[in-house]
């Protein structure tokens, strides 16, 4: 009876989300460091989701996209797992809201003064302008920003791989050599971090991550094989090729997509750009 007593007080105890997916990962034998591969999300965001600490996350707009990955990864239902999320970000925002005591109408002597009434009515109109923009900007990343970001490249679209087609292979011809499996490294230089995605051939987004400032990370052989890079903010992304650093992969804040990751294409890239970067200056007469 006891341990009945004692199960059922551990069970009542988990009421995060976060514990649901600790316990899963857990039962499966995974590591952190095993769902961030999986996952291609850092260890400290996994964490911080375990913790229910979305302050730790970059924004809150990736909160939900975090969960119902690590959700995949561990084998759980991600649309349960990403209503769950949701919810708890309801209850934490209204939560944070400043509580205030009701007064009577019919006692004079407690009636609240002019200023604290204009001030409750500001707070509280910011208040709802906050939880407005933060609803808006919750919605799941791998859905609607990518959605929203694909409307805005018919407006500010920079030339993709096939557009810059016989520069690049003009390029190729003269360029330099590369190995086919030179590694290619995606970087985020700082101060701000670059969210990134991979698109399949039909141009969807299958895979996307945030890159911090200041961190690396190695496109997977898979990878260059199978998808394109895009990102919004190009000139916060350095992207090299067997250590050759490629340069500006299209202009600043627009959405460029279509980016081959072969180490040929990137190569002809590079030597695409080194006329425009690294001319020779003109004799003085």
């Amino acid at each position: 009876m006891a341990d009945e007593e004692v199960a059922e007080q551990g069970e009542l105890a988990i009421t995060r989300t976060g514990d649901r997916l600790r316990l899963a990962r857990e039962a499966a034998g995974l590591s952190l460091a095993d769902v961030a591969t999986r996952t291609r999300i850092t260890q400290r965001h996994l964490q911080a989701i375990e913790k229910s600490d979305f302050t730790e996350l970059p924004g809150r707009t990736y909160v939900t996209g975090f969960a119902r990955a690590y959700a995949r990864a561990v084998d759980l239902p991600e649309a349960e797992v990403g209503a769950s999320i949701r919810r708890e970000l309801e209850e934490d925002e209204y939560g944070a809201r400043p509580l205030y005591e009701a007064y009577e109408p019919t006692d004079p002597d407690r009636l609240p003064t002019a200023r604290l009434t204009w001030t409750l009515v500001i707070v509280t109109a910011l208040l709802a302008s906050a939880y407005g923009v933060w609803r808006f900007l919750s919605v799941e990343p791998d859905e609607a920003l990518i959605a929203a970001q694909t409307r805005d490249a018919e407006a500010s679209e920079a030339p993709s791989a096939d557009a810059a087609g016989p520069a690049a292979t003009k390029a190729a011809a003269g360029g330099s050599a590369v190995a086919a499996n030179a590694p290619v490294v995606l970087t985020a230089p700082g101060p701000q971090e670059v969210w990134i995605g991979f698109d399949d051939a039909t141009g969807k987004t299958e895979n996307w991550r945030t890159l911090d400032a200041g961190e690396t990370y190695q496109v997977p052989p898979a990878y260059i094989e199978q998808f394109t890079l895009r990102t919004s903010i190009p000139q916060a992304l350095k992207v090299t090729v067997g250590g050759r650093d490629v340069g500006a992969i299209g202009p600043a804040d627009t959405l460029v997509k279509g980016i081959s990751l072969k180490p040929a294409d990137l190569v002809a890239r590079a030597d695409a750009n080194a006329p425009a970067t690294g001319a020779a200056p003109k004799p003085k007469r």
